[in-house]
């Protein structure tokens, strides 16, 4: 597989806090890519980065082999970075088409869209139920979301950040506070957009999970990059160690 991310020295200072300190790795077309590490150890920083919200201190990124500037989310869509954040930032009181679409919606054609920013609600069903359909996910586009499970809530945002097409999502903790029954669904759901096509990066605290649906993981500790490692050549006993800090050759 071909590598679709990049990133070289990457550092992010906060006045004195050392956030990110020369952290360098890739990421492959295709794959399921976890980042670990304790609280502290720089994981939201780096996606805050990848994802436009956060502007990096020096180093450089790449995408599909060209270096890029995310000045800000709209950077990191345009070069099709999608994250859903542990905060889904679901509007309950909304269907699920609507939070689909939610700051995207479709306008009717003609004036009426045009000046009176009229929404085509049928077009966002439509386009909402095929997406749906097309990531196997059983939920009617005109239910209130707020009569769903936790579960189904993450599977919408999920759909959300599917609903452009983007070749790259980013996942903060998607499984965390739900049930197992709810947690199998969302790791199937993984799986699925991997086979897809679409590269996942996924931050988790449940090493199971990873090991379930990643393919390699990045290890980090107080900012620090220890290695990185394909999952199928590593233990949970070596991951936590290095979690801590202690270092294991990386691959």
């Amino acid at each position: 597989m071909s590598e679709i991310i990049r990133v070289e020295n990457l550092s992010k200072q906060f006045g004195q806090v050392q956030a990110l300190e020369d952290v360098s790795f890739s990421i492959r077309e295709n794959e399921v890519f976890a980042l670990l590490g304790d609280n502290g150890a720089g994981k939201s920083t780096l996606i805050k980065i990848l994802s436009g919200v956060l502007q990096r201190t020096s180093g450089e990124i790449y995408i599909n082999g060209e270096q890029v500037d995310l000045k800000d989310y709209n950077d990191a869509e345009e070069m099709g970075i999608e994250t859903v954040y542990q905060d889904l930032a679901i509007a309950p009181n909304r269907t699920v088409a609507e939070n689909i679409y939610l700051g995207n919606e479709i306008l009717l054609e003609g004036p009426l869209g045009r000046l009176l920013n009229f929404v085509d609600d049928d077009r966002m069903d439509a386009e909402s139920r095929e997406l749906l359909s097309r990531l196997e996910l059983d939920l009617n586009p005109r239910s209130e979301v707020k009569n769903f499970s936790g579960g189904e809530q993450q599977s919408v945002a999920i759909a959300r950040a599917l609903q452009s097409d983007p070749e790259i999502v980013i996942m903060d903790e998607p499984t965390s506070a739900l049930s197992i029954e709810a947690t199998r669904r969302i790791l199937e759901l993984i799986k699925r957009l991997r086979d897809q096509g679409v590269t996942i990066i996924l931050i988790s605290h449940n090493l199971e999970n990873i090991f379930e649906v990643a393919d390699r993981a990045a290890v980090l500790a107080s900012g620090r990059l220890i290695g990185v490692e394909d999952l199928e050549g590593v233990t949970d006993d070596e991951l936590v160690g290095m979690m801590m800090g202690r270092g294991r050759s990386s691959s």
